[in-house]
């Protein structure tokens, strides 16, 4: 047991940096949902919103996934290159953008600067996609349905900021 124990302890880093890495996306998105949560029944049910917007029900799990997949995808290029490098960077600050969405959106009810907020995340965790792609085909493809699911949010996020007269979005 001894022995068991003593293995476990040295190789307990190989299991904790890619947790690590894995779990910080949720952070955020962790308060995203704080912020969220009491505004889905009020102000989201009540603003006009694209008929191809999924059902509210999806969103946990989607993102789950989506923040599972990015963050383990940002393990595999800390492995190759370390923290300080253009792809990680990058990263960085598609990732940042993104925990800033949801205070602004559902916070703030600032739609126009969220769809602003949301391009900028966009462009970012492509050009991201594009830095991985040539160091880990398999990060490069685990950012693939972050890139669907952001393509389709800011379709979503155009939408409503275009469909909703400012009295709506700002919740009167």
């Amino acid at each position: 047991p001894s022995c068991a124990m003593s293995h476990l302890l040295a190789n307990a880093s190989a299991y904790l940096k890619p947790a690590a890495f894995v779990i910080a996306p949720h952070l955020g998105g962790a308060f995203g949902a704080i912020v969220t949560r009491n505004e889905i029944p009020v102000w989201y049910r009540r603003i006009n919103k694209p008929p191809w917007t999924p059902p509210n029900w999806v969103f946990g799990p989607m993102w789950s996934f989506l923040y599972t997949s990015i963050g383990y995808s940002s393990w595999l290029i800390y492995k190759e290159l370390g923290l300080q490098n253009k792809p990680m960077y990058l990263f960085g600050a598609q990732l940042a953008l993104n925990w800033a969405w949801s205070p602004l959106f559902f916070g703030a009810h600032r739609v126009g600067l969220s769809v602003i907020d949301m391009v900028g995340m966009l462009g970012l965790a492509a050009l991201c996609a594009n830095e991985f792609r040539p160091v880990s085909q398999t990060a490069f493809r685990l950012m693939l349905p972050y890139l669907g699911w952001l393509s389709l949010a800011l379709s979503i996020n155009v939408y409503v900021w275009l469909n909703n007269d400012s009295k709506t979005l700002r919740g009167d």
